[in-house]
């Protein structure tokens, strides 16, 4: 989800129009238009401070990657396209279903 979905969406659920979050933030309309249509990337600070107008905060988080798998090998993944990433799927759970037949045996 980008910013400016977030934004809407959380907007919305607290029933505000863009001028009162505006007002509320002490920003423009324009400003929070182009944030929600995605004309304008705000800085995590922005953001942040468009959700405390709204009385929510804003968290980030870091997952860790798989310690086990080196990182030029997720690189090279994410540069697979959709298609071949499917694929991919398909064959290691069709593999892994396989696996579990044979076991049963």
């Amino acid at each position: 989800m980008d910013a400016g979905t977030l934004l809407r969406q959380r907007r919305r659920a607290h029933g505000l129009s863009q001028r009162e979050l505006a007002l509320r933030a002490g920003t423009r309309q324009a400003t929070i238009s182009r944030i929600e249509n995605g004309h304008e990337v705000p800085t995590v600070q922005r953001l942040d401070q468009l959700l405390t107008a709204l009385g929510e905060r804003l968290e980030l988080c870091a997952v860790p990657l798989d310690p086990e798998r080196p990182a030029h090998d997720v690189y090279a993944d994410q540069a697979k396209s959709m298609t071949t990433r499917l694929e991919d799927g398909f064959a290691l759970a069709s593999f892994a279903s396989q696996l579990a037949g044979s076991a049963r045996r």
